[in-house]
């Protein structure tokens, strides 16, 4: 008997590795090739274009496995535990967290598939709750509407994953959004 892994193992292992691989190389050059996607997971292209035919189909994967990661973050974030401001800062905590793969979820490609769009919205919907919670609680402005606050929280992620040694970290993710979000009597 054999001590390494089936086949089918191994197409598991290198469809994670060429997902994250293309995650962390489109996340800092969105033009990566299929070529620089195979290099980064140390896979031929060859073992690429089996997994994905083509670049399409990666974009379409990444996405997939994005909404996938920020589910499930969001989901272990315990959004109803605590302040909607302690709440947020798990959220970002655990999204930053994801480093490369959030970036699908913003890049272009997706902004056109309606699918991609509703399940973007359910996926961040239980954010959008903690905002309204916050703002019955009066430590989150009014005047901004939660679907804004959730756009403008996505875009800083992404902006934080993609410039992640400059300011390492969720802190000034949470920082800035929060401070930008609350009541005047709750800033510090």
């Amino acid at each position: 008997m054999s001590d390494s892994p089936s086949p089918r193992v191994d197409a598991e292992r290198n469809r994670r590795l060429l997902l994250d691989a293309a995650a962390e190389a489109l996340s800092h050059d969105s033009d990566a090739s299929m070529g620089d996607v195979a290099a980064t997971a140390g896979l031929t292209r060859a073992t690429l274009y089996r997994h994905f035919g083509s670049r399409e189909h990666l974009l379409e994967a990444l996405r997939a496995d994005a909404l996938a990661s920020a589910r499930e973050a969001i989901e272990n974030s315990r959004l109803d535990e605590d302040s909607a401001l302690d709440a947020l800062r798990r959220v970002v905590s655990a999204i930053t967290a994801l480093g490369g793969k959030f970036q699908p979820l913003l890049a272009n490609g997706g902004d056109e598939d309606p699918a991609f769009l509703k399940e973007r919205g359910a996926v961040f919907a239980p954010v959008q709750r903690v905002i309204q919670r916050g703002q019955a609680e009066n430590v989150i402005r009014a005047d901004l509407s939660p679907q804004w606050v959730v756009a403008a929280l996505t875009a800083l992620l992404s902006a934080a994953v993609r410039g992640r040694g400059e300011n390492a970290g969720d802190d000034p993710v949470f920082e800035l959004l929060a401070f930008g979000l609350v009541t005047p009597d709750q800033k510090r």
